[in-house]
C-alpha cells in the first residue's frame, strides 16, 4: 500500500511537471515517445494515477453516471497495473508508427473493455 501511494505521488509530480512545461493553451498528453523513455516504475505510477483519478471521480459522483471512470475502475479489478503496463508496451512495440497515440487512448482502447478499438477499414 505504501509503495502504491509513493508511486501515485510520483506520477502526480511527473504529470504536474509535464503539464507545467507544456504550452499554456495546449494540453499535454503522454504518448509512445514519452512512454518508451520512462522506467517501468514510472509507467506503473502513471497507470496508478489514472486509476486513482477514476476512483476519485466514481466516489465523488454520488451515484451519477461516470461511464469511463466507473468502467475503468471495474476493468482494473480483473487485471493488475503491471499487466496494463505490459499491454501498453506491447502496443507501442508492435505499432512504432503510432507513437503519437496518447497513452490514455492506448489504455482505454487496447487494454480495457472501456472503449472498443476503432474498427479497421475493410477493403471491398
Amino acid at each position: 500500500m505504501k509503495k502504491a501511494v509513493i508511486l501515485a505521488l510520483a506520477a502526480a509530480l511527473l504529470l504536474g511537471a509535464a503539464v507545467m512545461t507544456a504550452a499554456a493553451d495546449k494540453a499535454f498528453l503522454w504518448d509512445g515517445n514519452h512512454w518508451k523513455e520512462v522506467s517501468t516504475d514510472a509507467k506503473a505510477a502513471y497507470i496508478f494515477g489514472v486509476g486513482n483519478l477514476a476512483d476519485f471521480e466514481v466516489a465523488a459522483s454520488r451515484g451519477r453516471t461516470v461511464c469511463v471512470s466507473k468502467a475503468f475502475v471495474n476493468d482494473l479489478k480483473n487485471r493488475t497495473v503491471m499487466q496494463v503496463v505490459q499491454e501498453v508496451d506491447k502496443f507501442y512495440q508492435e505499432n512504432p508508427d503510432k507513437l503519437s497515440t496518447s497513452v490514455i487512448e492506448v489504455v482505454l482502447r487496447r487494454c480495457t473493455t472501456v472503449c472498443p478499438p476503432e474498427a479497421s477499414a475493410k477493403k471491398k
